[in-house]
């Protein structure tokens, strides 16, 4: 009998000591996974900011264009939001990043880095292990940021006028390939400028001063037609409101100069022009009336003397 207590005893400590240690093996590997996890989002916002600083050369300056490519190691996932009426007025952007890590799987997303000094146009969501950038001004009399235009996939650009070819062209793009032949074959996103054209992803009539995508009308004048092509329809819309908030900011200070002018004898009727367009606008489709008037105001700025020019 001592003896057979003896052996339960020990059997009984086995078994405790066994279930014991599988007990903090298992929370030593949720501590490490949850440790991993969290390093991992740690290092995917820091990429995320650090990819914000890189933009900063893209700013155009006095250029009419400039381009880049970003390279990654690793397939990786880039997350957009847009938000025009958070941190008033000018609005926000964020973006998160993932890459592929173990097992072929994505890592865990990072925290959403603000970006309220950009205005970035591109799908909400990309994927890829290269970034190709470029940058266009955006002025509506005059110049009010820069658009930063992102992509990742390949694009066929059919029947393209000749000064977007020559544009896209002259920024040494190579996602983008140009077809003149409408018969040839496209295994990338189609961008249409014919409209006997059939099977296109993006539709873009230059005429009118629009592109059809996903279902939706957006507009566009100038540099603009690049954003809209490239952006998901509500990143484009978003950052059209925002660009015009920063508009109606920099209109201000503009007006304080036309009163300054005035004192030295400088009269005009742009002040009052100017003021109708600070106003904010509720879709794409208002930049059209907007590009109208601020082909007025460039006119009349022209014309004036030079000591007595606005901008």
């Amino acid at each position: 009998m001592k003896n057979k207590k003896a052996i339960f005893g020990m059997s009984f400590n086995w078994i405790f000591a066994i279930l014991a240690g599988g007990f903090i093996l298992v929370i030593a590997i949720y501590g490490a996974s949850k440790f991993i996890q969290t390093s991992e989002t740690s290092l995917n916002t820091e990429t995320a900011a650090r990819l914000t600083s890189l933009l900063d050369p893209l700013e155009t300056g006095l250029a009419s264009g400039k381009a880049t490519e970003i390279n990654f190691q690793k397939e990786s996932k880039f997350y957009f939001t847009c938000n025009e009426n958070a941190f008033p007025p000018f609005g926000r952007q964020t973006i998160a990043f993932s890459e592929k890590s173990f097992g072929d799987k994505f890592s865990e997303k990072s925290k959403r880095v603000d970006i309220k000094d950009k205005y970035i146009f591109t799908k909400s969501l990309l994927q890829g292990k290269s970034l190709s950038i470029f940058s266009k001004p955006f002025e509506l009399t005059f110049k009010v940021a820069d658009l930063t235009i992102i992509l990742t996939d390949n694009y066929c650009f059919y029947e393209a006028p000749e000064e977007i070819q020559e544009d896209l062209e002259g920024l040494n793009l190579k996602n983008i390939i140009f077809m003149n032949n409408t018969q040839e074959e496209c295994n990338s996103i189609k961008v249409c400028f014919d409209e006997s054209q059939n099977n296109c992803e993006i539709e873009v009539n230059t005429n009118e001063n629009y592109l059809r995508k996903e279902g939706k009308r957006l507009y566009f004048t100038d540099d603009l037609i690049y954003a809209a092509i490239f952006s998901s329809p509500e990143i484009y819309e978003c950052n059209l409101k925002r660009l015009k908030n920063k508009f109606n900011e920099l209109s201000k200070i503009y007006l304080t100069k036309i009163t300054i002018m005035e004192r030295k004898g400088c009269t005009s009727n742009i002040g009052s022009k100017l003021e109708l367009m600070n106003t904010p606008i509720t879709s794409s489709r208002d930049i059209l009336t907007l590009y109208q008037k601020a082909k007025e105001i460039n006119q009349i700025n022209k014309a004036a003397n030079s000591g007595c020019k606005l901008y």
